[in-house]
């Protein structure tokens, strides 16, 4: 389990990797467009988009081994 402390580092770090990100896209004068994922787990998205989202959790913790709160996650960010 991360301690706090390293979970602090690790969000200063992604926060200053996000704001270079974003520096050089402005210098660049691109847009970002986000594209659709491929889905690794096509069985739980469609039980999610099915709206059977425990479902969809337990078949990606009994696939994966996740935490319940790791599934929750993964699953209620799935771009369906």
């Amino acid at each position: 389990m991360v301690d706090n402390f390293e979970f602090e580092k690790v969000k200063a770090r992604v926060a200053l990797l996000e704001r270079q990100v974003e520096f050089l896209l402005a210098q660049l004068k691109l847009q970002y467009v986000d594209r659709q994922p491929v889905l690794a787990y096509p069985d739980v998205a469609e039980l999610k988009r099915q709206g059977k989202l425990i479902e969809a959790i337990t078949l990606y913790r009994s696939k994966t081994d996740a935490s319940l709160m790791e599934a929750k996650m993964f699953v209620e960010s799935m771009i369906i």
